[in-house]
């Protein structure tokens, strides 16, 4: 099946305009992949999924999603030294990694525990577990 040039060239257009929208909104909701970090759960290392996003290509403004299967999901927040608890309904998993449906900068973080070593977020979820997160 072959389209009409102008039809083509529409589509063109109109996917170029989502590329440049979707550039400028991503920022804010774009998480890539991380593997330089390490997750404990009350004392115990486990197998975790770590996701960073820099909505304003800031490190100093990067924020974290920690997936913890059976135990939660967690947002960290770098500039403010705090942290959320996250619904799996906020995000979607993708090839490279994460897309968060509203901005990962939404929602109320809270201060974390404190910290017992350096570059770590301690965190009391929600089940009643600590987690660790060390980077």
């Amino acid at each position: 099946m072959f389209f009409s040039k102008k039809y083509r060239i529409a589509l063109a257009t109109l996917a170029a305009i989502l590329l440049a929208v979707l550039w400028f909104y991503s920022p804010d909701h774009w998480l890539s992949r991380i593997t330089f970090a390490t997750v404990s759960v009350d004392g115990r290392l486990v197998r975790s999924d770590l996701f960073i996003g820099n909505p304003a290509h800031s490190e100093a403004e990067s924020i974290v999603l920690v997936h913890v299967p059976g135990v939660g999901d967690f947002f960290l927040n770098f500039l403010d030294e705090s942290y959320r608890e996250a619904s799996d309904h906020e995000f979607v998993r993708l090839p490279r990694g994460i897309w968060t449906f509203k901005s990962m900068r939404q929602g109320r973080f809270v201060a974390p525990l404190h910290s017992v070593s350096l570059n770590e977020f301690r965190i009391a979820s929600s089940s009643g577990h600590i987690v660790t997160v060390q980077f």
